[in-house]
């Protein structure tokens, strides 16, 4: 499996995408304090807010050196971090109530096995919740650009790939939200000066001067917030949103 880890890092484009997805599985779990594996955790900071939610949870990942800053980095008592193969789970059958695997599956030609190791873990009223990138939207020219993955996939043939191991899918987009629905001058201003603000040359700007132009046009930060995504479950939106979301049943 292909290292690709979201930093325990804030100030980053990716931060609120992953945040949201994690904001997600806990409102998923409606209130419930439940035994979870965040499978693949990369920094913690995953796990580290699931446990902050209540849960008990343990946090796997393949990297010895990742395993081993998560443990200096979160302390708690319902928290534990393992170096561990999604492949090959170190659990007994019907372990957890949950499993959380985000932008995971997409990075090993054994994603079936691992697929079939969550459903083995995961109680039979549990959850399977993962994300996974669409294919069509990143990697638009049929090629995969992210040297991290060993394949991605269209939305027919992840929702087939999940069908064929799961008793029940429900697949969703992520889709960027922050403009969506407003229709002031500012968040039709802010759009435009967000997306000249990616191009190239013009991105290498400080950020500190990015998100001051950002907050005063729309009060905002220029990297994206998790109140910034939103889940879809129109096809057609899903089909063209960056990330699939999907909550399966063992």
């Amino acid at each position: 499996m292909s290292s690709e880890r979201q930093l325990d890092n804030t100030n980053t484009p990716w931060w609120g995408e992953h945040l949201h997805r994690y904001e997600e599985a806990v409102r998923l779990f409606s209130g419930k304090k439940l035994k979870v594996l965040d499978i693949a955790c990369g920094s913690g900071f995953g796990s580290n807010f699931l446990v902050q939610a209540g849960n008990t949870v343990f946090g796997g990942d393949l990297s010895e050196e990742t395993i081993s800053d998560c443990k200096n980095k979160f302390k708690h008592s319902q928290l534990s971090f393992e170096q561990m193969d999604g492949t090959a789970l170190p659990y007994p059958d019907i372990f957890f109530d949950a499993v959380i695997s985000f932008e995971t599956i997409e990075h090993t030609t054994d994603y079936q096995k691992m697929l079939n190791e969550f459903k083995r873990v995961v109680k039979k009223e549990g959850l399977v919740i993962l994300s996974t990138p669409n294919f069509l939207v990143n990697s638009p020219h049929g090629v995969i650009i992210n040297p991290y993955h060993t394949q991605e996939w269209k939305y027919e043939e992840v929702l087939a790939i999940l069908n064929n191991t799961f008793s029940d899918v429900k697949l969703l987009g992520q889709k960027y939200s922050r403009y969506s629905n407003k229709p002031q001058v500012k968040y039709k201003i802010g759009r435009i000066i967000e997306r000249l603000l990616y191009t190239k040359g013009i991105r290498k700007l400080p950020i500190v001067f990015q998100d001051r132009i950002m907050k005063m046009i729309i009060g905002e930060p220029m990297y994206p917030l998790s109140c910034d995504y939103s889940f879809t479950e129109d096809i057609n939106e899903i089909k063209a949103c960056k990330t699939f979301f999907a909550i399966c049943k063992p």
